[in-house]
């Protein structure tokens, strides 16, 4: 079966989310960076999936995505310095490693510790934002290869994907940051102070 594609306005766009969320679909979405693909941070079925779509080990922890960055306090223990790092990078291309709350899922934790992303992107701002709820999520290739952008060529890799959400991209993916260590150290990509 071939994945379902909509673009990130379609009118009912709300409602085909809640129901894959609900019903263990997987979902392809848009961030800043490169795709996602990911969906219910909850759910096992769904992230076995992903995995398996994926080929990716197993105890390896996925981010959440989150539509604000109110929601970020839900999921992590945040302190002043790390409230004010988050005010500067968030919404933005990050993904900022954080002392977890009991709150944070599993899917996205390692020993205590919670990747967080915070789009700056429509498709979070409004769809996900309306809807009040995290998805887990990875790019969208086998584990160790470039990210893919074409849709085409995601839907030709993902055929198993359920739902395809559609949106303007970008083409390198978020640099990642330990917040826990003081200073941060960066885990992937450039330091947001680099000129």
């Amino acid at each position: 079966m071939m994945p379902h594609v909509v673009s990130h306005d379609v009118p009912d766009l709300d409602r085909q989310i809640v129901a894959a969320l609900e019903t263990g679909q997987t979902l392809i979405f848009p961030t800043d960076t490169v795709y996602g693909i990911g969906g219910n941070p909850w759910d096992e079925q769904v992230l076995d999936r992903v995995r398996a779509l994926k080929s990716r080990p197993p105890n390896q922890p996925f981010t959440l995505h989150l539509a604000s960055v109110d929601a970020i306090e839900r999921h992590a223990r945040l302190d002043d310095r790390l409230r004010a790092a988050i005010d500067r990078l968030l919404p933005g291309p990050y993904t900022l490693l954080l002392p977890a709350s009991h709150d944070a899922p599993a899917s996205a934790t390692l020993d205590g510790v919670v990747g967080i992303r915070v789009p700056d992107h429509p498709f979070f701002r409004t769809i996900m934002a309306r809807l009040g709820r995290p998805l887990f999520g990875t790019s969208v290739n086998r584990s160790g290869a470039p990210p893919l952008a074409e849709i085409g060529e995601i839907i030709d890799r993902f055929k198993a994907v359920d739902l395809i959400i559609v949106g303007r991209v970008g083409t390198v993916a978020s640099t990642i940051l330990d917040m826990t260590s003081d200073p941060p150290r960066v885990v992937r990509g450039t330091s947001p102070d680099a000129p």
